[in-house]
């Protein structure tokens, strides 16, 4: 039951000269009598009196204090793993069966005095009344994941167990088993762990970027279970054409590896599939099948490295260079000639240019009139007024003569190119390098690589920066001391492998360049998932390239069947561009337009949309997961069979009701019903007064 108490900022004591100023106006009103009776009287003295005294009363700053008392009844989840391997390796009568049986034992917790939820992977699934009617339609199963969102979604709401109905089979996220929840969980295991007939496309391996020109292969592996010494037919098909076969013979041991050596002379994305063509009593075939998305680009790619005067980089860059044989390094080192460009470049390293000397200032100018991707390399000879003119991605204000001494660190959420799993830790382990002190500002559009760490302190302040927008990417690394990176590697690993990968991924990022144009749409990211969205950016620039906004984009978007749909957008400073939502697997190309100053602009872009394909690809249910779960909570495995029980240990487990109390200050004068009262016995009176005192 709510209470209401009324407290006052000063003594209460006061409240009674409150009722001797009432009583003092009521006397000297009503002291002569008047046209009333007595009784009449002492009524109208009375409202009179109560009324001053709570006008008075205010002056005491009244407040309320509700208190409001609650029972907040204890709270099961039942968290259905409603993932694609759920539906696709449990019998669907077995399934609909056990899951009939959860909404029955829900309604009898019900009746018992339990509050009982449902819980699913998606949005919104309190919704769903009923288990058995729940599509299990989830690309990926997140056990993790499923059990916090009991844990966020009613960890103030009494939340006493979570029943997990699960086949166990988890292939993203944390593992459940070493986590904790708020309530213990009781696992209901789903599936079979008797392991089928059944032949797997485990994974293929494939390089995502290749060149014209060269070979690359396309590596299947196949596991299988039950067809030791039969032969399985792995076809490579490219946009449904089977472009290669082999045969294996699949052994004791269950996994098979073979390889597709591919050649491709045209540049663009390419989308393979690598397909096991399926055997006599094969369990099910949603696994015999797996796609590859790469891109094929232009192969030899010219890289100029330019210097003012001979350094250690020098060295150590067109080493690491070298190590990838599609690269084609040339070295031209101060003082300079005129430069002739008879074989344009793909990009360029330019070691301290623009100089405080002016030398190479010629080089760096055709350079950028050639819109040339570069990668500047700064240090004590860089004429920092000069480099901030170029809008490189990152500037220095106010240069000092003074140095820090720091160490780089892989800035993690970089994603434009991969890095091996060792790369983190062996680029910490690089000695300290030499950056000019300052304030380096980053602009909007810049991607960190590298980060500074001085001495133990890590910062946000740039070492290595890549800039993509427009007119010509753009990389900049803020000391001359990297040679030391690439020796000290060699000496404590055996081999400079990461330095190289980092200057070599670098420069093919800067070499794939994108030519000048008005206008550039492009997605996101060049692959995206089928469980997420698609969405595309635009940037569009006036003639000095500097980025405008307000124009309205068309886009054709085209799937590889031919299949064409159109869609407009506004291209807004921060907005959200086009979504597309999610889309089915394929390569999708699309073609963009717009006006500028009255003069139409076209763009041109690709994507790809792959599958993961990870709930069918192990069809043996993982029941010591779900045992361990149970085993960390205090609690136990249970099975379809033995729904019964786990009703019995729910309700002997006695989940205690809450009582939860809320408390409300508020002041008098912020709540109407005061007012309201002073008006009542002011109406009164005067009613009274007007009605009687005309007699």
């Amino acid at each position: 039951m709510p209470s209401l108490q009324i407290y006052t900022a000063y003594s209460p004591w006061y409240a009674l000269l409150c009722l001797a100023a009432g009583i003092g106006v009521a006397w000297f009103m009503y002291r002569r009598g008047g046209p009333w009776p007595t009784g009449l009287r002492w009524f109208l003295a009375s409202l009179r009196a109560l009324l001053v005294t709570l006008v008075c009363f205010l002056l005491l700053e009244p407040y309320t204090r509700r208190i409001r008392q609650e029972e907040v009844k204890p709270k099961v989840v039942l968290a259905l793993d409603n993932s694609q391997s759920v539906g696709l390796f449990t019998q669907k009568e077995d399934l609909t069966r056990t899951l009939q049986r959860v909404d029955a034992l829900a309604e009898r917790l019900r009746e018992k005095g339990l509050e009982v939820v449902n819980q699913t992977f998606q949005a919104g699934d309190t919704a769903v009344t009923s288990l058995a009617q729940t599509p299990l339609n989830a690309p990926v199963t997140n056990l993790h994941a499923l059990l916090e969102k009991g844990n966020q979604t009613y960890h103030n709401q009494n939340l006493a167990a979570t029943v997990l109905i699960s086949d166990g089979i988890h292939n993203q996220g944390p593992t459940p088993t070493f986590q904790m929840y708020d309530a213990p969980i009781y696992p209901l295991a789903l599936g079979d762990t008797v392991a089928q007939r059944d032949v797997v496309l485990e994974e293929v391996q494939y390089n995502k970027i290749n060149y014209t020109g060269t070979s690359f292969p396309v590596v299947a592996r196949v596991r299988h279970n039950g067809f030791t010494g039969t032969n399985a037919t792995i076809l490579l098909q490219e946009n449904g054409k089977t472009v290669q076969r082999k045969t294996v013979a699949l052994p004791r041991s269950g996994t098979v590896q073979t390889s597709f050596q591919v050649t491709s002379g045209q540049t663009g994305k390419k989308h393979y599939q690598v397909v096991v063509q399926p055997l006599t009593a094969e369990f099910t075939t949603l696994n015999n099948r797996r796609h590859a998305y790469l891109e094929v680009i232009k192969g030899k790619l010219k890289i100029l490295v330019a210097a003012a005067a001979p350094h250690p980089d020098i060295k150590a860059l067109r080493s690491a260079l070298l190590t990838n044989q599609l690269l084609e390094v040339e070295v031209v080192l101060g003082p300079f000639q005129n430069p002739s460009f008879k074989t344009p470049y793909d990009a360029a390293i330019l070691h301290q240019i623009p100089h405080t000397s002016g030398m190479g200032t010629e080089w760096l100018r055709r350079l950028r009139a050639a819109n040339v991707p570069s990668l500047y390399i700064l240090g004590p000879q860089t004429d920092f007024n000069a480099f901030n003119a170029l809008q490189a991605g990152v500037q220095l204000s106010r240069p000092s003569p003074q140095f820090d001494e720091v160490q780089p660190i892989l800035n993690n959420t970089f994603r434009r190119f991969s890095t091996e799993p060792i790369a983190q830790a062996r680029i910490r382990s690089w000695p300290p390098a030499a950056v000019t002190y300052g304030d380096w500002q980053i602009a909007p559009a810049a991607e960190v690589i590298l980060q500074q760490q001085v001495g133990t302190v890590r910062t946000t302040k740039p070492l290595l920066v890549y800039k993509p927008a427009a007119p010509t990417p753009a990389a900049v690394l803020l000391t001359d001391g990297s040679w030391q990176w690439r020796l000290t590697e060699a000496v404590d690993h055996g081999s400079s492998q990461i330095y190289d990968e980092l200057m070599t991924h670098l420069v093919q990022l800067l070499a794939n360049r994108r030519n000048q144009k008005r206008l550039h749409v492009y997605p996101v990211k060049d692959e995206f998932e089928t469980s997420e969205g698609v969405a595309l950016q635009a940037d569009v620039f006036n003639a000095v390239q500097e980025e405008i906004f307000g124009q309205t984009v068309s886009l054709t978007l085209t799937h590889g069947g031919g299949k064409q749909t159109r869609h407009t957008f506004r291209h807004e400073q921060g907005g959200e561009g086009l979504r597309l939502g999610n889309l089915p697997v394929g390569v999708y190309r699309y073609t963009a337009s717009t006006r500028v100053e009255n003069q139409p602009y076209t763009d041109t872009g690709e994507f790809i949309v792959q599958e993961q394909n990870l709930e069918s690809l192990l069809a043996v249910a993982d029941h010591r997961l779900l045992s361990q779960i149970a085993e960390r909570s205090e609690t136990r495995l249970y099975y379809p069979a033995q729904l019964a029980q786990l009703e019995q240990d729910l309700l002997k487990a006695n989940f205690k009701t809450v009582l939860r109390s809320h408390q409300e200050e508020k002041d008098l004068l912020e709540q109407p019903w005061f007012y309201f009262l002073l008006l009542g016995l002011a109406c009164t009176e005067w009613a009274l007064r007007r009605f009687y005192g005309s007699l």
